[in-house]
């Protein structure tokens, strides 16, 4: 046990001692610090005049948020928020959010305004000339949206029930709750995982081609615990540093979040950022599900950068595909009227780091029981990073052995 421990703290110093690794990791956090950030700088325009600046007209939108905190989205709020917005003037020659009308009057509501044209067919113009507002209205068209957007997706019958189930769940009228800073996190939950991704892809992909390329893998051939001990050890120290630098980029974003914004909203519904999610949870629980299984994905993701630089004997071409695949997961999007192929892409590890997948709507049926993304994908990819480290490693013994 002490030989596989001395192995593996071995490993980990060769990690951190590359040149690039430091270099690279100061680059991330940088990047970290301004995702967290970027959003406050600059000033909110309207009409090219300057109203204040960003981060001002954030505080203050927070503000009237919490003046809202505990009211249900019910047909008195409702009626308020209509009453509000029809005292704004609207004219072709202004935005409406320019006025001083809008700024006293309707802003304050701007949350339930959003919530309200993002669950209906309205369009803002009908909140502000004619739609008589209505509960039954707003949580009928909510209901109508969400049938429609699985059958776009191709669910099945067992699929659509199982999500109805859980939408009859989620408390109606829905209570608000301001929850900006989880907002933000949300936002910046993409850009985060693509720099943890990135990151580990450059450190961990040289970590078996560099013994090979500088010839020291004799040496393990020549030791009594080589072929039993070190391949683990690496692989250990790998997920290790997977598992610290994605903790590490976590705990900087939600604590520069939490600093900027405060950390109000944990309880509040998740259906106030994700409208079209039937998931019964809050925007704080969704969090510390999206926080989980990025976490999983990066162990996975560096399990096989890992592997596959062994396997091809080389680091770059290892940190090329797992780049490549990282930029596919932007650009490329298969459309949901191919189910399967929808599905798999989007559930593969690259793909897995949008709020937009984790929370999504297709599921896995075993034995009738239904399985979101969240729940399952964790399992799948914590028995495919186990089968992917055992298959390794007879990709690095064989090569220990017939290598030169």
């Amino acid at each position: 046990m002490n030989t596989f421990k001395s192995l593996y703290f071995y490993e980990c110093k060769k990690i951190w001692n590359r040149k690039i690794v430091k270099i690279s990791l100061i680059l991330c956090l940088i990047l970290v610090v301004i995702s967290g950030t970027v959003r406050l700088f600059g000033n909110y325009v309207v009409d090219g005049e300057i109203l204040g600046s960003n981060y001002d007209e954030i505080k203050k939108d927070q503000g009237y948020a919490r003046e809202l905190n505990g009211r249900k989205i019910d047909q008195n709020l409702l009626e308020e928020m209509v009453a509000a917005y029809r005292k704004v003037p609207v004219t072709p020659e202004k935005h409406y959010t320019g006025s001083p009308e809008y700024q006293k009057y309707a802003r304050p509501y701007s949350e339930i305004f959003n919530f309200t044209i993002g669950n209906t067919d309205l369009l803002p113009m009908d909140i502000f000339e004619n739609w008589e507002p209505s509960e039954e209205y707003l949580y009928s068209q909510r209901q109508i949206q969400l049938e429609k957007k699985w059958k776009d997706a191709g669910l099945s019958d067992g699929e659509i029930n199982f999500w109805q189930q859980r939408e009859n769940q989620i408390e109606k009228p829905i209570v608000f709750q301001e929850n900006e800073a989880y907002n933000q996190i949300f936002l910046g939950f993409q850009t985060i995982g693509f720099i943890a991704i990135l990151f580990l892809s450059i450190s961990l992909s040289g970590l078996f081609p560099e013994e090979h390329g500088k010839r020291t893998d004799q040496l393990v051939l020549s030791s009594i615990f080589g072929k039993k001990k070190v391949y683990w050890a690496k692989i250990l120290s790998g997920v290790s540093y997977a598992v610290g630098i994605t903790l590490l980029f976590i705990a900087i974003t939600t604590a520069l979040t939490f600093a900027l914004y405060g950390c109000e909203g944990f309880n509040a519904p998740f259906q106030l950022h994700y409208r079209s999610n039937s998931d019964p949870i809050s925007v704080g629980q969704a969090m510390l599900i999206s926080y989980g299984n990025m976490l999983v994905t990066a162990v996975l993701i560096s399990i096989i950068v890992m592997v596959l630089s062994e396997l091809l004997h080389s680091g770059i071409a290892a940190l090329a595909i797992s780049s490549g695949l990282l930029i596919a997961s932007m650009v490329v999007s298969v459309p949901e009227y191919y189910r399967i192929l929808s599905q798999i892409w989007n559930w593969q590890p690259w793909c897995f780091l949008f709020p937009s997948t984790i929370f999504g709507k297709y599921t896995l049926s075993i034995f009738g029981i239904h399985f979101t993304p969240w729940q399952c994908i964790p399992v799948i990819y914590i028995l495919t990073s186990m089968a992917i480290a055992w298959g390794g490693k007879f990709v690095y013994q064989r090569y220990q052995v017939s290598g030169r």
